[in-house]
């Protein structure tokens, strides 16, 4: 339509007599004038359905009255019928074509559904009968803003300004243009600009709450948005929004619930998918994150961001492969997606790509030169030197620490822990760390006392009687291997170790153990904490929970002899496994307690480890790991699983190599010496060290901080080594 001439309408006079009905109740008849105005007052009261049914009995009268025509057009487009609204406005067009209004309506409809080019086209034609058409001007600047042409949606918005300074949509349009520039303040400026105006433009509201949760001022955003859906209660981008500052603030459940809010709200809303299984994914309920992440893509195929999201939910299931051609899949579709580059940094280190991961890095910051995020990601790429360019930013940025949002200033401190670790710096280090963990602390919930009473629990259970009544059914395969222990204490290399032989997978840190022990029937998680919810169970169910397992084990490499898992918390579920899988084999990995607690202190987990932010509490963890191991070792029978001493491994790797591929029951392979070639994906605190030959200056590393670890050697008590056995 746009390139045919548009033909002259038929003149059709108003009716002297009125032609609509009264509605119900009506003491008369109305004219057409009557009509049209009682349709604009339903309109505008949002009583759509009988605005619809007025304008379409003034259109059976007067077919070609075009003002009736726009008008239901814009009631349609009101109810969500957006692409039959454009063809009764392109009518109305037809018939009275001069009209700036018709043009304006039609081109910002026509962007809704994607016609970019037929929007513009529409503005432009508004904007030749109308110059001064506030509405054409801000329309025709959205379209522009949807091309990616943020100068000339600028352009647009400023002009709409220039005519009048108070123009509502422009100045919320501006806010989102800065937005896009990833310029947040302005951004905000702009929003409150809007909201200056008019204190209850709820759009502006709405958008100002989201731009403060990505600046990761969340209790902020959380305020907004929700004064946004008090005037507003039926918004569901309001919902969705309140549901991703929620989250900033790891109150995932009530996240969950204004996602599900807004997916109530609007079943086919992509963005309220993705929240909700990007805080699914945070649970470490990646099953139901997958699901929602699929209907995510299904909803919006184009969408660049859930093919990230759908990319970092396979990775945590131990897909890597899947994971790499979903991230290049959001590529294709936005090469400045800063999820994709994000992702895609961190999926290339897990894989020892390094120069790979820090290019993504690098374009990150390209993207959104004022992000943290990948600076600190760039401290755990490669060890960092005096004077290093990113050493520098991350200096400079301590200088805002006392207003930073709190995740950043985590994050921040852990990194820059990490740097003057590096450097050799470690009075200055531990500061950060110390600084890092204080402020971490705050945001979890922990009680050592709690984690004392659940290895009680565990060693009440797993008795020998029990043990004897639970096993003879188990799961036959030989596929498994289990290494595990306290986390940070060398798993990660005994697990590359394994996983370089030809016949051997590493499959990471799954969590398919740990859902099973916690959901052992499937379904929602019982109130009944693990082990104690398994208590009815026979030696034939514990084995139907070892198929369970083997199943899921057997889809990450199909033709593998021996698959690994190396969640370290899995020591928990020991007694289990022996009795659900009594041919896997169970690597017990151990490393000098102080070493192994500091390494924890002095890394700031993605999720979980809610311990390791407290010397005194990470002592205390690890006295109840070293309990809860001793009993295992009393009550399995002997030769049940191997002890691993990272020591050990590291001073005298070949005959530690070569007995840990043994008793996996696997042919020596030379491969096994040279791990660190190996370009499987390391998902892990220590994915670095594993892409380097054995290196040795990680023992007894706790001496350089032996000055600040009072209460962890307190903690741990007679478990800390003397100098002679440190080394055992």
């Amino acid at each position: 339509m746009a390139d045919q001439p548009p033909r002259r309408p038929k003149v059709t006079p108003l009716p002297a007599e009125p032609i609509v009905p009264p509605p119900p109740g009506a003491p008369r008849r109305m004219s057409l004038a009557q009509a049209m105005a009682l349709a604009e007052q339903q309109r505008g009261g949002g009583a759509f359905e009988q605005a619809e049914s007025t304008l379409r009995q003034v259109l059976r009268a007067q077919p070609d009255h075009a003002p009736a025509l726009h008008l239901l057009g814009v009631v349609l487009h009101q109810r969500g019928q957006t692409a039959i609204a454009i063809d009764f406005i392109a009518r109305a067009i037809e018939l009275d074509p001069k009209q700036a209004l018709y043009h304006s309506n039609h081109g910002e409809m026509c962007r809704l559904v994607g016609r970019l080019d037929d929007a513009i086209a529409a503005g432009e034609r508004a904007l030749a009968l109308q110059p001064n058409s506030v509405a054409a001007l801000s329309n025709l600047g959205i379209a522009h803003y949807d091309r990616k042409d943020l100068d000339r949606a600028e352009e647009y918005q400023r002009r709409a300004l220039a005519i009048n300074p108070k123009c509502l949509p422009a100045l919320n349009n501006l806010g989102s243009i800065q937005r896009e520039r990833h310029d947040r303040d302005s951004a905000i400026d702009w929003y409150r600009r809007a909201l200056a105006v008019e204190p209850k433009y709820v759009e502006a509201m709405n958008n100002l709450g989201a731009v403060l949760t990505e600046s990761e001022r969340f209790e902020e955003a959380a305020d907004q948005l929700r004064a946004a859906i008090g005037l507003r209660p039926q918004y569901p981008d309001a919902h969705s929004n309140l549901g991703l500052a929620l989250a900033g603030l790891e109150r995932y459940d009530d996240a969950l619930a204004a996602f599900l809010g807004a997916i109530e709200l609007k079943p086919t809303y992509v963005e309220a998918h993705i929240g909700l299984a990007r805080v699914l994914q945070e649970k470490n309920v990646l099953d139901e994150a997958a699901r929602y992440a699929t209907k995510a893509l299904e909803l919006g195929p184009d969408r660049a961001d859930a093919h990230a999201l759908a990319a970092s939910i396979s990775v945590e299931q131990g897909f890597p492969e899947r994971a790499l051609e979903q991230y290049r899949q959001a590529l294709e579709l936005d090469p400045d997606s800063v999820r994709a580059h994000q992702g895609l940094g961190a999926l290339q280190m897990e894989l020892g790509r390094l120069d790979e991961s820090e290019r993504h890095y690098r374009r990150t910051l390209e993207l959104d030169p004022e992000a943290l995020a990948p600076r600190i990601a760039l401290a755990h790429v490669k060890k960092v030197s005096r004077g290093d360019d990113n050493l520098v930013a991350l200096q400079a940025a301590t200088e805002d620490l006392q207003s930073m949002p709190r995740q950043r200033a985590v994050a921040l401190h852990y990194a820059l822990g990490k740097c003057y670790d590096d450097v050799g710096e470690y009075d200055q280090a531990f500061h950060h760390f110390a600084a890092g963990a204080r402020l971490k602390r705050t945001t979890v919930e922990y009680n050592s006392d709690d984690f004392d009473g659940v290895i009680d629990r565990i060693i009440a259970f797993f008795d020998a009687p029990t043990l004897a009544r639970l096993r003879g059914r188990g799961a036959p395969s030989t596929l498994p291997v289990f290494v595990l222990g306290a986390a940070r204490s060398g798993t990660t290399l005994t697990e590359q170790i394994i996983a370089s032989h030809p016949q051997a997978y590493g499959a990471g840190e799954l969590h398919d153990l740990l859902n099973l022990a916690n959901q052992p029937r499937g379904g929602p998680t019982n109130e009944v904490p693990f082990p104690q919810n398994m208590a009815d169970f026979t030696a034939t169910d514990i084995g139907m929970l070892g198929n369970r397992y083997v199943a899921g084990l057997r889809k990450r490499a199909p033709d593998a002899l021996r698959i690994t898992d190396k969640m370290p918390a899995n020591f928990l579920c020991i007694g289990l496994i022996h009795a659900m899988l009594p041919n896997a084999r169970i690597v017990h990995v151990r490393r000098d307690p102080v070493d192994t607690c500091l390494s924890q202190f002095s890394r700031l987990f993605a999720r979980g480890q809610p311990h390791s932010y407290d010397l005194t509490e990470v002592g205390r963890h690890y006295r109840a790991y070293a309990r809860l191991m001793d009993h295992w070792r009393r009550v399995l029978p002997e030769g049940s699983m191997l002890d691993v001493q990272y020591e050990a491994l590291v001073a005298d790797t070949e005959p530690q190599a070569r007995r840990l591929i043994d008793y996996c029951g696997l042919e020596w392979n030379d491969a096994c010496l040279e791990f660190h070639k190996h370009d499987r994906s390391v998902r892990t605190a220590s994915v670095i060290q594993v892409r380097q030959p054995i290196y040795t200056t990680s023992l007894a590393r706790w001496k350089r901080y032996e000055r600040h670890l009072g209460p962890l050697l307190e903690a741990l008590g007679d478990l800390v080594p003397s100098d002679q056995n440190s080394m055992e």
